[in-house]
């Protein structure tokens, strides 16, 4: 047995193959994904064809607006390096195909990508990619706040299915468990005054999902030793951590 060069899983030897089965799947669907669905959005969101997120008119205050999006150029830009360069070794002279041609080149040549000497770290780099480009693509009020970043403490959000997240301040990349289990221990900290409706909005505003009537229950069974009632009738002080351990205990 030999192991998969970026699962670490073992799997059964075979000469031309660094990836398990799983792992060549999920490189390819990835692929599939960034030249289908992902690079196609974020070209129409920099040309402001299109846009993520409720829209409001904003009053104009004598500037006219940048005609493309920056943040999705950038984004563009590091997409469409990576096809490039996967293309490049397929055929050097793919390399200086435009990204729907290269995409093409790349995916007409599926066994040469995926069995790659470089295909563990290729895949890592497109996983990178795919995620900087979900995070941008993904309505604002649907990202959670992972946490904060250890390296410059700047506020770190991201998808709930995250496995990482990457700093906006520093450009740091981190391992999302490791922010969230930070920044569940912060939560005792953090208290919240309003209805257990507003502790519920608050604590989804962390990724965790928790209904009033379930609060609201352990308000009446006592379970919330932390909670204190203010002079408003159904408003309380809750502590974020209490209500977070309660949760996690609940599931």
């Amino acid at each position: 047995m030999t192991d998969c060069q970026h699962c670490r899983k073992p799997m059964k030897p075979a000469a031309d193959n660094l990836l398990c089965q799983t792992c060549r799947e999920t490189y390819w669907q990835l692929i599939h994904q960034l030249g289908h669905i992902q690079l196609p959005t974020l070209r129409s969101i920099m040309l402001r064809q299109a846009h993520i997120g409720p829209t409001g008119h904003t009053p104009n205050k004598g500037n006219a607006p940048l005609p493309i999006d920056v943040h999705a150029q950038d984004l563009i830009a590091e997409s469409e390096a990576w096809l490039a360069e996967q293309a490049g070794k397929i055929r050097a002279a793919y390399a200086g195909y435009d990204w729907r041609k290269a995409w093409y080149a790349i995916i007409s040549n599926k066994h040469t990508i995926v069995t790659m000497s470089t295909a563990a770290d290729d895949y890592a780099s497109l996983q990178h990619i795919i995620r900087r480009n979900e995070t941008a693509l993904t309505p604002e009020d649907e990202l959670i706040i992972i946490g904060t970043c250890p390296n410059c403490h700047t506020l770190l959000t991201g998808t709930p299915e995250a496995e990482s997240v990457t700093c906006q301040g520093c450009h740091r990349e981190w391992a999302a468990p490791a922010i969230k289990a930070a920044r569940d221990e912060r939560l005792w900290q953090m208290q919240i005054t309003g209805t257990p409706s507003d502790a519920a909005k608050e604590l989804k505003r962390y990724g965790l999902t928790v209904s009033r009537n379930l609060i609201s229950q352990w308000l009446k069974r006592g379970k919330l030793s932390h909670a204190t009632p203010t002079e408003h009738k159904r408003q309380y002080t809750f502590n974020l951590g209490e209500l977070a351990a309660l949760l996690d205990c609940h599931r």
